[in-house]
């Protein structure tokens, strides 16, 4: 929980933490020096010593200052060492109370820091069913109790540990129409929306028979889930492999149909009950950054995703970075072999 979306304690909460300590310290040395008199006067020469003879001599001016300015003799005993004694007293309670709460506040912040972290990595939906009970805790917590706030550590940690038992490594395709508003252009708006819902049928029989978990569309592009590399890899390959077919015999507009596709994989918070649409992660910012970069009839992913992969032809490094990851781009074999005839 160290990715806290709220900082350390301010500045001012670690400044006044530090001076009270410190003037609770100055006032226990006080009280000590107050004392001393009273104990070195049983013992021999003690004020032949400098430092003894300099703390007698300060300790006797603040007696007689405290003489002058109120009545300290009772009943013919003389309270002013003890009316000092009992203000340094009064003025440590005050300064270890005001401390206590200085630091309540410290925890606190503290607590909701790792609170925010822990919301942060959630996934979407997961703030009700895993979040709740620290939420209650938090409010019922008394800062000043260290049972409570052990019992709001315990509260935490179980929902970290939930939080980290939704975490799983997955694969996010992203596709997207190859100009598509251009396509739509001068085109009847009922063969439009029939070769449109054509190709969303054929890109979803795709990605179900791929195994993808969920998927989520925008008008003309789509963003799915899958649980290992080689199945996004396969899918996408299976789309772009189907658009001759889809383009010579299904489609009825002038345009011919032509997706680029982008991979990513990593470890995610995954839960069932959250839609593609709701899920949020850089591994799946970076899918779809590597389908913006790609060409026309290809797919575009990391590197480091298609070492492991057990099919690894037709990739070829794309000269490219996409937020900071070397760039392997796949074509088509028919592709590659028109490339070869041009050249």
């Amino acid at each position: 929980m160290a990715n806290s979306l709220i900082p350390g304690p301010p500045l001012h909460l670690r400044l006044a933490r530090f001076l009270l300590g410190l003037l609770s310290a100055v006032l226990l040395i006080a009280l000590v020096l107050v004392l001393l008199p009273l104990i070195t006067q049983y013992f021999k020469h003690a004020s032949s010593y400098w430092w003894i003879e300099a703390v007698e001599a300060f300790d006797s001016r603040i007696i007689r200052w405290i003489k002058s300015v109120v009545p300290t003799n009772f009943k013919g005993h003389e309270l002013a060492r003890w009316f000092l004694v009992g203000g340094i007293l009064i003025g440590r309670i005050w300064v270890d109370n005001l401390r206590r709460k200085v630091l309540i506040a410290i925890y606190r912040r503290a607590m909701q820091r790792d609170f925010e972290a822990l919301k942060s990595a959630a996934p979407a939906g997961a703030d009700e069913r895993v979040l709740a009970p620290v939420k209650e805790k938090m409010k019922e917590m008394d800062a000043r109790s260290a049972k409570s706030r052990a019992e709001l550590l315990k509260v935490m940690a179980e929902a970290k540990r939930q939080l980290e038992s939704m975490g799983r490594d997955l694969a996010f395709l992203s596709i997207d129409v190859v100009d598509s508003t251009k396509m739509k252009l001068g085109e009847d708006k009922t063969f439009i929306e029939h070769d449109f819902h054509q190709y969303k049928s054929l890109v979803d029989g795709k990605l179900r028979s791929n195994g993808s978990l969920k998927a989520a569309w925008t008008p003309d592009g789509v963003m799915a889930c899958f649980p290992t590399i080689d199945a996004a890899l396969k899918a996408a390959k299976d789309v772009i492999s189907s658009l001759d077919a889809f383009n010579a015999r299904v489609k009825m507009i002038k345009s011919n149909f032509n997706v680029r596709c982008g991979v990513n994989a990593g470890h995610v918070y995954y839960d069932e009950q959250t839609p593609m649409e709701e899920m949020s992660d850089r591994v799946i910012d970076i899918a779809g950054h590597m389908q913006k970069y790609a060409l026309p009839g290809t797919i575009a992913c990391a590197k480091q995703i298609i070492e492991p992969v057990q099919q690894r032809g037709g990739f070829n490094d794309a000269g490219k970075v996409v937020d900071g990851y070397e760039v392997y781009q796949w074509t088509p074999a028919s592709a590659r072999q028109d490339d070869r005839a041009v050249s």
